[in-house]
């Protein structure tokens, strides 16, 4: 859950810059043609005008006898980025030696000298960009005017520099917006993910918060009303369970005693007999064992607080209870905890049970200490646990497979386990073991010193 919500969230924050990307991206390109064609009409209309007014006054000395043309070129209004070219009597004649005839484009000198068009283009002056502006004048004269657009491509430069970093201020702007967005809207899906995962640990209670939102009401109210309606049914489950378990406990126990009393007459019995009996002896121990089970789940269900603790030297309870089963203590000092120990021997004494009827029996159990937590790890010499079944193994009236031919128990052992483990603020898990096997491995807190 936490993995998909991180997902959706990273999705959300991207789709915000990528949005963001593309609207500045475009708005960016947009604002650049605007100001670029509008910079560059601007100053060809200007150099346009500059060169007409120039072209006219050559046009007039020229008819003027013995005017001189460096007196002509002279005369000239040019700026200091503008060159002039002048096409006269078959010469030409320039204002500057870096820009002649040679340096104006071949296309436009064949337009204004050819062809008597007027004419202008855009071109590379060495490494830098220009505008040539060609007017032809009377008796194949023609006048040409080169001007630089250096200022201008620095102007166009800077603007992209600073749509750039507008750009890029913008996009990290809609990224900080689309994660406080997704924190926003995800905020009820967080919500209602920690309220099906306290529910799904034994928290019935736990409800969503309605709030202000009018979209999210009816889900907030849809899902506390499931959760109502859950704990409800779990309690009536709970108070069946005590009430058949508890009247069960009479019959179960005049069994018991008539068993008792058969077992003093078996050897007067035949060997069908017998067999019958041992087989009704078995069958009642274990009806008691599963009352005794539902016993226990119910006073845990109905009062879990009702433990006793008291420190409990955890390696010397696990020898005691272990029934025989080779204990294996690391280091000297004992391991301490602070829990029920009635609770804590049951809970050893159904592991051990669990392994002599599914795997053969506990190998050894080892206990040790690690980083302020107490740690037993029961080994057995069985074909493990799938790791399909190793949270379900833990589920009330889950029964694994049994080493012989026997039914394998009731399903409620290892969920006590689970139970008596919590309690005590401990977890309790299944896992491989080295060499084959399963390992069962119980975690509980240290006790202080």
């Amino acid at each position: 859950m936490r993995l998909r919500r991180r997902r959706l969230r990273d999705r959300l924050i991207a789709a915000f810059a990528l949005g963001g990307l593309f609207l500045v991206t475009a708005l960016a390109v947009l604002t650049h043609v605007v100001a670029r064609d509008y910079l560059l009409d601007q100053r060809q209309s200007s150099a346009v005008r500059q060169a007409r007014a120039n072209a006219r006054l050559v046009a007039t000395l020229v008819r003027v006898p013995d005017t001189g043309l460096s007196r002509l070129l002279g005369a000239l209004e040019t700026r200091e980025s503008s060159r002039s070219v002048v096409l006269h009597g078959g010469e030409w004649y320039a204002t500057s030696v870096a820009v002649g005839r040679d340096a104006l484009p071949r296309d436009l000198r064949s337009l204004v000298v050819d062809e008597r068009e007027p004419g202008r283009q855009r071109f590379r002056l060495g490494r830098e960009p220009a505008l040539a502006v060609g007017i032809p004048l009377p008796e194949g004269d023609a006048y040409f005017e080169v001007f630089r657009l250096t200022e201008l491509e620095r102007t166009l430069r800077a603007l992209r520099y600073a749509l750039a970093l507008a750009g890029g201020a913008t996009v990290a702007g809609c990224i900080a917006l689309g994660a406080w967005a997704s924190r926003r809207l995800l905020r009820p899906v967080a919500d209602i993910g920690k309220a099906a995962e306290q529910i799904a640990a034994g928290r019935l209670d736990a409800r969503l918060d309605v709030g202000g939102d009018a979209e999210l009401a009816a889900l907030a109210d849809g899902f506390n009303t499931m959760a109502a309606s859950l704990e409800r049914r779990m309690a009536r489950d709970r108070r069946f369970a005590s009430d058949v378990s508890h009247e069960l406990r009479s019959p179960v126990t005049a069994l018991k005693s008539a068993v008792q009393v058969m077992r003093t007459r078996r050897d007067s019995m035949d060997d069908r007999g017998k067999r019958a009996f041992d087989v009704l002896a078995a069958e009642v121990d274990r009806f008691d064992r599963l009352v005794r089970d539902l016993l226990e789940i119910s006073r845990a269900d109905q009062d879990p607080s009702d433990a006793d603790f008291e420190d409990v030297d955890l390696a010397a309870l696990v020898h005691a209870a272990a029934r025989g089963a080779r204990v294996d203590v690391d280091g000297a000092r004992p391991v301490r905890v602070r829990g029920d120990k009635r609770r804590l021997e049951q809970l050893v004494v159904n592991l051990v049970e669990n392994a002599g009827a599914h795997a053969g029996g506990i190998d050894v159990i080892r206990v040790r200490r690690d980083a302020g937590r107490a740690v037993v790890a029961f080994e057995d010499r069985g074909p493990g646990v799938p790791v399909e079944q190793r949270d379900r193994i833990f589920e009330r009236f889950a029964r694994g497979p049994s080493s012989g031919s026997r039914p394998g128990g009731v399903g409620l052992g290892l969920a006590l386990v689970r139970e008596h483990a919590r309690v005590h603020g401990g977890r309790v898990w299944v896992e491989d073991r080295e060499g084959g096997g399963a390992r069962f491995v119980l975690e509980l807190p240290e006790a202080a010193k």
